[in-house]
C-alpha cells in the first residue's frame, strides 16, 4: 500500500533520482525457477496495482536481465519499454485509480539479490543453498519490482527447485509438491509489506520447532550439517517474541517466525518478515554455549519485526525508525533475562557506540550518496539511544503506552520522523519540538566542561545548537547529599557550590547523551566516592576507567552482578590475578575474559597454561583461544602445524596458523593457501587463504598466485570475488588494473566499494 504523498517521498532519496512513483502496489506474485547450476533464476512476477495519476507512467527497477515480455490485464492502451534500470509501462486512456495487473517474463544470472552457494563453499553445511537478500535496494537484481521501502503490498512465492530441497519465504505455506524433478513450494504473505522484505532461502535445510506464540510456530531453519549449532544458538526464541508482545502491547503480528542460517552472509542478519536470515556465522556447538551466544543478533532481528517490518521508514533518511528501535528493544530482553545491572551496562555501550556519527552528521539527512551510508552508528546506537532519552524524560509507563499507540496507528505503514513525533506528542500530551530538533536534526551532542570557581564549579555546556537541562549530584564519603537540575547550560555558565570534601557528579545516571570535561584536580578518592554511590552500573562503566586497577581488582572480588565483573576484569592487567580467576572461577564467562586478558610474550610463564588449556578443554572458544596466546608464546612452526592441523568448529586454529605462516615463512604459506583454494576448503580456511595469496604473492618466475586471483576476481560468486580484489591489491602488481576494472560496474554495492579501494592502492 502506498501512504503519504509520493513527491514527498521522491524529495528524500537524496542525491539519486527515480521516476516518478505513480501506482500504488497492492501485490508482488513471483513464480520463479532456480537453476543451481547455471545460478540463474527465471519465472514471472506479477504486480497488481492501481494508478496514482492520469495517463500513468509505471516504472519498475531492475538489474541486469532478459525481459522476455510485459503483458498488461486492465482497460486502455499502453506501451512498453526495458531500459538498463527499469521496465515502463506508459498508459494512455487510463484514468486514475484504475486498477491494473502487470506481468514481467523474465531471467537473469544475478551478481546481487540473490546469492548460490555450492556444497563446496557452504560450510558447515553439507549441501547447496541458495538465499535472497533485497534490503537496501538489491532486490531488483533477482525480480523487477518497485524497490523503494514507502509502498506496501502484499506477496506471494511460487518457488521451483531441485527435488529434495526446501524453500522458505514470507508469510504462510500454502502448499509444496513435487512434479519431475522440481520441488514446488508455494508461500502467500497476506499483509501488505515494502518489497525489500521479500525473500526467498532455499537448500537441503531442516525446520527445527521452537515453540509457538499463540498458536504461531518459531522455527530454526538449518541446512543439514549444521542442525545442532543452530538450535544450540537460536533455541529459546519463543521467550522473546512474548518479551516483546508483552513490552510493546502488540502481539507478534504475521503468521509464523522462521530464522535460516546462511554461508557467506554479508550482514550478521536480515530481518526479512517472518523469515529472518541469518549468518551461519553466528551459530555454535553446544559445547562453547557457556562463553557464546547468538541472542543478540536474534534479540535485534526480532524486533525489526516490529520496528521496520509492521512500521517501516519511507525513506532510507528515517532509516533509525527501523534499526535505531530494533537496537533499543533488546535491551530489554537483557533487563528481564540478566537484570538491571547487564541492562545499565548494555545501555552505556550503545550510547558510547553511536559518539562518532553524531560527531560526523545529524540522525535525519538526505545529502547521502547512496542508501547503505546511512546505516551507521546514528541509525543503530544513536536511535537506541534517543529512545532511551525520550523515554527518561516521559517516563517509562508513558513511553510504552504511547509506544502501542504509535504501532496501532502506524502498523503496516511507513513513518517519518516527524510523523513519529506528532504520535508520541499526542498520546503523552508532552512538548517535544526541541527534543527533535536538537536530536535528529543537529550534529554532535552536549559536552559540559567543569571549571573551578571558588568554593565550587561553573558548568557550561559547548557544542552548539544544544540547550539540554542535565541532572546532577553532590556527595561526600558516605552519601549523595543533595541532588539537582542544571537548566541553560548553553547560555551561560551555571555555578554549583560544593562543600568541603564532597565530589560533584554532572548526569549522575548516565542518562544523557553527553561528555563531561571534570577538572584535572579530581583525585582517586573523588572517582572512587562517584564509583560507590553511582545510581546504576551504566554510571560505573562511564567512571570505570578512572578508577585504580587496584580498585577494580577489589570491586571484582565484590558482590556485584556478573556483568559488571566480566566489565572489571577485562581492564585488569595483572597476570597472577587473572591467572587465579582462570583457574578457580566457576563462571566460564569470567575464565575466558581472563584468558583473553593474559599476557602472551615469548617466554611468557603462562606458556605451560595455554598448552594445557588447549589440549584439555571441550569449549570451542577457549581452546581457540588458548591456541592463539600459546602460539604467540611458542612463535614457532610446530606450534602453527599444530594448529593447522586442530579442527574447531570455526576452524579458528587453521585460520590463525595460516595467517603464522604468512608472516613468517612465506613459501609454507603459499603452499598451504594454493591448496586450501584449489581443494575447496572449507569455507573460512579457503577464505583467509585467499588473502594469504595476495601477502605472500609468487615465488620467482611464477604466475600461478597471481593467474588464480585473476581467475577469481573474474567469478561471479561474491564472497571470494571481493576477497580475491583485495588480495591483488595486496599483491601489487598493476597488471591487474584491467580486471579489476572491468567489474567497477558491479551490482552490489560493498563489491563496488572494494574495487574502488582496489584500484586507488594499485594506481599509486
Amino acid at each position: 500500500m502506498l501512504f503519504g504523498s509520493v513527491i514527498a517521498a521522491s524529495a528524500f532519496f537524496g542525491p539519486d533520482t527515480r521516476p516518478p512513483h505513480q501506482f500504488d502496489l497492492l501485490d508482488v506474485k513471483l513464480d520463479v525457477t532456480l537453476d543451481f547450476k547455471a545460478e540463474a533464476v527465471s519465472g514471472i512476477v506479477s504486480h497488481k496495482l492501481v494508478t496514482v495519476a492520469k495517463d500513468a507512467v509505471l516504472a519498475f527497477d531492475k538489474g541486469p536481465m532478459t525481459i522476455q515480455s510485459v503483458s498488461i490485464v486492465g482497460k486502455g492502451k499502453f506501451k512498453t519499454e526495458s531500459t538498463a534500470k527499469n521496465v515502463f509501462v506508459r498508459c494512455t486512456g487510463v484514468p486514475n485509480g484504475t486498477p491494473l495487473t502487470v506481468s514481467i517474463k523474465y531471467s537473469a544470472a544475478p551478481e546481487a539479490g540473490i546469492y548460490f552457494v555450492p556444497a563446496e563453499r557452504a560450510y558447515p553445511s553439507k549441501g547447496s543453498l541458495a538465499y535472497t537478500q533485497g534490503e537496501m535496494e538489491d532486490n531488483r537484481y533477482w525480480f523487477p519490482t518497485y524497490d523503494f521501502p514507502n509502498d506496501k503490498a502484499t506477496a506471494e512465492l511460487i518457488a521451483r527447485v531441485p527435488k529434495g530441497m526446501s524453500v522458505l519465504s514470507n508469510g504462510k505455506l500454502l502448499g509444496t509438491k513435487t512434479v519431475g524433478n522440481q520441488a514446488i513450494w508455494h508461500w502467500k504473505q497476506d499483509q501488505p509489506m515494502s518489497t525489500y522484505l521479500i525473500s526467498l532461502v532455499a537448500g537441503d535445510y531442516i525446520a527445527i520447532p521452537d515453540g509457538t506464540f499463540k498458536g504461531k510456530p518459531i522455527q530454526i531453519w538449518a541446512p543439514k550439517g549444521a542442525e545442532d549449532a543452530a538450535r544450540t544458538a537460536f533455541k529459546g526464541t519463543d521467550k522473546l517474541v512474548e518479551i516483546y508482545s508483552k513490552l510493546t502491547g502488540v502481539d507478534y503480528p504475521w503468521a509464523k517466525y522462521a530464522q535460516s542460517v546462511v554461508p557467506e552472509f554479508m550482514f550478521g542478519g536480515m530481518e526479512n518478515l517472518s523469515c529472518t536470515t541469518q549468518t551461519i556465522g553466528a551459530i555454535f556447538p553446544e559445547n562453547a554455549a557457556e562463553t557464546s551466544s547468538a541472542r543478540g543478533l536474534n534479540a535485534h532481528e526480532l524486533a525489526h519485526q516490529w520496528f521496520g517490518d509492521l512500521i517501516t521508514t519511507p525513506t532510507w533518511a528515517h532509516i533509525w525508525v527501523n534499526e535505531g528501535w530494533a537496537t533499543f528493544l533488546p535491551h530489554f530482553v537483557t533487563r528481564q533475562l540478566d537484570g538491571d545491572s547487564a541492562f545499565h551496562i548494555e545501555r552505556f555501550g550503545t550510547y558510547e557506540g553511536c559518539k562518532g556519527s553524531a560527531k560526523e552528521h545529524p540522525m535525519v539527512r538526505t545529502n547521502y550518496t547512496v542508501p547503505m551510508e546511512m546505516f551507521d552508528g546514528n541509525a543503530y546506537p544513536g536511535g537506541a539511544t534517543r529512545m532511551f532519552m525520550l523515554m527518561r524524560q516521559l517516563s517509562e509507563p508513558k513511553f510504552w503506552s504511547s509506544t502501542k499507540v504509535y504501532l496501532g496507528e502506524y502498523g503496516r505503514k511507513n513513518v517519518t520522523t516527524e510523523q513519529f513525533f506528532a504520535s508520541f506528542e499526542k498520546t503523552s500530551s508532552a512538548k517535544l519540538q526541541d527534543f527533535r530538533k536538537q536530536w535528529f536534526y543537529t550534529k554532535g551532542y552536549p559536552n559540559f566542561k567543569l571549571t573551578k570557581a571558588g568554593s565550587g564549579f561553573t558548568v557550561r555546556q559547548t557544542t552548539a545548537g544544544f540547550d539540554v537541562d542535565v541532572e546532577y549530584v553532590i556527595m561526600n564519603n558516605e552519601m549523595v547529599t543533595r541532588r539537582g537540575l542544571l537548566g541553560g547550560t548553553s547560555a551561560e555558565a551555571v555555578s554549583v557550590a560544593v562543600g568541603a570534601g564532597e565530589t560533584l557528579i554532572i548526569d549522575p545516571g548516565a542518562w544523557l547523551l553527553c561528555d563531561v570535561s571534570y577538572p584535572a584536580d579530581y583525585k582517586a578518592a573523588d572517582w572512587e566516592r562517584a564509583w560507590t554511590l553511582a545510581d546504576n552500573d551504566a554510571q560505573r562503566m562511564r567512571l570505570i576507567d578512572r578508577v585504580s586497577q587496584d580498585f577494580r581488582k577489589a570491586e571484582f572480588e565484590r558482590p556485584r552482578s556478573e556483568a559488571l565483573k566480566g566489565e572489571l576484569l577485562r581492564r585488569i592487567q595483572d597476570d597472577a590475578f587473572l591467572v587465579n580467576v582462570l583457574e578457580t572461577s566457576k563462571n566460564a564467562k569470567h575464565q575466558i575474559t581472563a584468558l583473553y586478558g593474559l599476557s602472551a610474550n615469548k617466554g611468557s610463564k603462562n606458556e605451560a597454561l595455554f598448552g594445557k588449556l588447549f589440549n584439555s578443554v571441550s569449549n570451542e572458544e577457549m581452546k581457540n583461544a588458548a591456541f592463539d596466546k600459546l602460539l604467540s608464546v611458542r612463535n614457532n612452526a610446530a606450534t602453527a602445524e599444530l594448529g593447522w592441523n586442530t579442527t574447531t568448529w570455526n576452524l579458528q586454529t587453521q585460520t590463525r596458523a595460516l595467517s603464522w605462516f604468512a608472516a613468517n615463512d612465506k613459501d609454507r604459506a603459499r603452499t598451504m593457501a594454493l591448496k586450501a583454494v584449489k581443494e575447496f576448503a572449507p569455507g573460512p580456511v579457503r577464505m583467509q587463504a585467499i588473502s594469504v595469496l595476495g601477502q605472500v604473492k609468487d615465488a620467482t618466475g611464477s604466475r600461478e598466485v597471481f593467474d588464480l586471483l585473476v581467475s577469481l576476481a573474474k567469478g561471479r560468486a561474491y564472497a571470494p570475488m571481493d576477497q580475491a580484489i583485495n588480495a591483488l591489491a595486496d599483491y601489487g602488481d598493476k597488471r591487474a588494473i584491467p580486471v579489476i576494472e572491468s567489474r567497477k560496474n558491479h551490482s552490489l554495492h560493498f563489491a563496488r566499494n572494494t574495487i574502488e579501494g582496489a584500484l586507488a592502492r594499485l594506481q599509486r
